[in-house]
């Protein structure tokens, strides 16, 4: 096929803002979109490419795998061996675990099935996962193993015949996409049948383009271009991927292809010698920039600058030039410099296959090697590791409850013919809380029962938008819970939960998925909808207990940790650190005021106007935590939190205190109403 330039430039087009979007860039808050314009490109080229061969009749199946190992493999090697020294030196035991079924899945291109089964693209832990962005490539290779069957099947080319199949191929996969961000978010992201069809609108433009000169339309190429920018831009980690909305990018990247004839303006810009430069090397960039990122903030403790980040960015072109130069090019080309015969470099590349996964597979054999961690070094750092490894505080006390954790109220403290009754109900959070209730519970003669489960608002009549069984098992807990709580003649609900989550999301990722609706057939809210409805659902949660005789307390989230205190401790642990170096390092994780205060703010402001509005009391944890301008995981020898965001038995008990005004006023508020009520009388 004719070399294009300009794709070259719309390589560059689509790496970059995915390279400043790891980075951390706000700007860039829709960067990610870069991978599903890579998609479309390789579609394009890749159903040109076996089109012409097909139509020349020189088409073999191994030949085009020859071609995909010359592509994809030597550099793929090279960054996966270069991470090992690193993780191991820096990566504790279950980071390590994770980090080793990634790189054992990702040299057998089935990468996005581990991040499937593990965790979210957008999740905060997703900046300390090296080989996170490996999942695009697994579903490319994934889809080049069908493609040829398709094309197979599909007999002599036909330009109606094979735009039919392509356009019904990938209505059938966005019909997927579509019912999978609604049902399984996560999986959807990483689902490769949800992802088809962005490389098919690739493969569509090449049907079109096949033995025709490209279309010129000045006005369709620069829409094409302004549609993949805009995107990068206006979207953020809330929008729901793939969707409809992945149409933006998706469409943009094929008006280019298809309109973007070398005399139009978009063409000549995208053939600009730096972009071309840097779409030249684009593949490479994109392997290198995640681990760079990731083992940076590794050994920083998360605390990485912004000149540092901006230096890693330059330093992930230089190493993708470098990998290009002597890494990729001896492998390609008509007549390679390396392994120059097709037996040398698919035996080559199942060798490697072969060594890489079984590295990977021995480390998750050996549990991360958790003899590297030399827990005896520092007693200081092995009382911390005790601490942040063990059971949490609910788990210890509930035990030999109901299995189904919808199914019963757990009685926690007091006794059963105690004068008051309170309910502590909420998310994984409110069971974090528990034993904050221990002394609460003796001081104001009460049994305190507990109602959690986790990733799930206590909040009566609110639906999660996310649909699907996990908004329906919570709907029915919340209901079992609040009749539990009613019929037991409770007189105190405490309301307790990860708020930011039902409202806004995590740090740097709006998440809609978890937010919630007072309508059970909500789709897609935006922030503003999101914050109304979380209001409403406290106004109408507030009003049912009131009107069942129970009075409100709300718990405020405690301020949220970037870091995770076990992962800190063992990271400590493997740099040999001392107290000293171990204490600076701790404090400097610790998460500052400002962003704790930016991602709590929406939620504590609607929980305010709901207190004051309807006088409930609000507790709010902050002053336990406060230290200087950061709220602190570790205060002298004793963690706080047990991860990033629940609070450890100790951190729980610290906010007894609080609890106590509460109860204090919510009793001294009773009082005045009852008094009032005699003199009226």
């Amino acid at each position: 096929m004719q070399y294009r330039r300009e794709i070259d430039g719309l390589r560059a087009v689509a790496v970059l803002p995915v390279i400043l979007f790891h980075a951390g860039l706000t700007f860039w808050s829709g960067g990610y979109v870069g991978v599903d314009v890579f998609f479309v490109i390789s579609g394009y080229l890749i159903t040109t490419i076996l089109i012409e061969q097909r139509v020349r009749g020189t088409y073999s199946v191994l030949g085009f795998y020859e071609r995909r190992a010359r592509r994809i493999l030597p550099a793929l090697f090279v960054v996966l061996l270069a991470c090992i020294p690193f993780a191991w030196m820096w990566l504790p035991p279950y980071p390590l675990e994770d980090f080793a079924r990634s790189m054992a899945f990702a040299a057998l291109f089935i990468s996005n099935i581990h991040f499937l089964e593990h965790g979210g693209y957008f999740a905060l832990d997703a900046e300390l996962r090296p080989l996170l962005h490996t999942w695009s490539l697994a579903v490319e290779e994934q889809y080049y193993l069908l493609f040829p069957l398709i094309l197979f099947g599909l007999g002599a080319f036909s330009k109606r015949k094979f735009l039919f199949v392509f356009a019904l191929l990938a209505l059938v996969s966005m019909a997927v996409a579509e019912w999978g961000w609604r049902n399984y978010p996560d999986e959807n992201f990483y689902f490769t049948p949800s992802r088809l069809w962005e490389l098919l609108a690739g493969s569509i433009c090449a049907a079109i383009l096949f033995r025709r000169e490209v279309m010129r339309s000045e006005v369709l190429a620069a829409l094409g271009l302004a549609m993949i920018l805009v995107s990068t831009v206006w979207y953020d980690t809330g929008v729901p991927f793939p969707s409809l909305w992945t149409l933006l990018p998706v469409v943009g990247t094929c008006l280019i292809i298809l309109f973007a004839d070398s005399t139009t303006l978009t063409a000549r810009v995208l053939s600009l010698p730096p972009l071309v430069g840097v779409g030249l090397i684009s593949y490479s960039a994109y392997l290198w920039h995640q681990p760079l990122f990731v083992f940076a903030r590794i050994r920083g403790a998360g605390e990485v600058s912004d000149w540092v980040m901006a230096g890693l960015v330059v330093l992930s072109l230089v190493l993708a030039w470098a990998s290009w130069r002597f890494v990729e090019q001896p492998f390609r080309g008509k007549v390679p410099l390396v392994l120059p015969t097709r037996r040398g470099i698919l035996g080559a590349s199942a060798a490697g296959i072969v060594v890489i996964a079984a590295v990977g597979f021995w480390t998750l054999i050996e549990e991360g090697f958790e003899s590297r961690l030399d827990i005896e070094a520092s007693p200081f750092l092995a009382r911390l590791y005790a601490q942040t490894t063990g059971d949490v505080p609910f788990a210890n006390k509930c035990r030999g409850r109901p299995r189904d954790p919808a199914a019963d109220l757990c009685m926690a403290y007091g006794e059963a013919d105690a004068g008051r009754r309170f309910a502590l109900l909420g998310d994984s959070h409110a069971a974090a809380l528990l034993p904050a209730f221990e002394t609460v519970s003796e001081d104001f003669d009460a049994m305190t029962s507990v109602g959690a489960f986790a990733g799930c608002p206590p909040l009566v009549g609110a639906w999660l938008v996310r649909g699907g069984s996990v908004t329906r098992n919570c709907r029915a807990a919340v209901e079992n819970f609040s009749r539990q709580v009613i019929d037991g003649g409770t007189d105190v609900v405490f309301l307790a939960a990860r708020w930011t989550l039902y409202t806004y999301g995590t740090y740097d990722a709006p998440d809609w998925r978890t937010s919630v609706s007072t309508s059970p057939d909500s789709g897609f809210l935006d922030e503003r909808e999101r914050l109304k409805e979380f209001e409403k659902a406290l106004r109408l949660t507030v009003a049912f207990y009131r009107e069942n005789g129970a009075e409100v307390v709300f718990v405020a989230q405690a301020p949220q940790q970037q870091r995770i205190p076990s992962i800190m401790v063992q990271n400590a642990m493997l740099l040999g650190q001392d107290e000293a170096s171990a204490r600076r390092m701790f404090e400097q994780s610790f998460v500052t005021r400002e962003d704790s205060d930016a991602l709590q703010a929406e939620a504590r402001a609607a929980m305010r106007r709901v207190a004051d509005d309807m006088n409930v009391p609000m507790v709010v944890p902050d002053p336990v935590f406060a230290k200087g301008d950061r709220f602190a995981w570790l205060d002298g020898e004793v963690s706080l939190y047990t991860d990033d965001d629940h609070v450890s038995a100790e951190g729980a008990r610290r906010i007894d205190p609080l609890l106590a005004d509460a109860l204090r006023e919510l009793y001294s508020k009773d009082a005045s109403r009852t008094e009032l009520s005699r003199q009226a009388e």
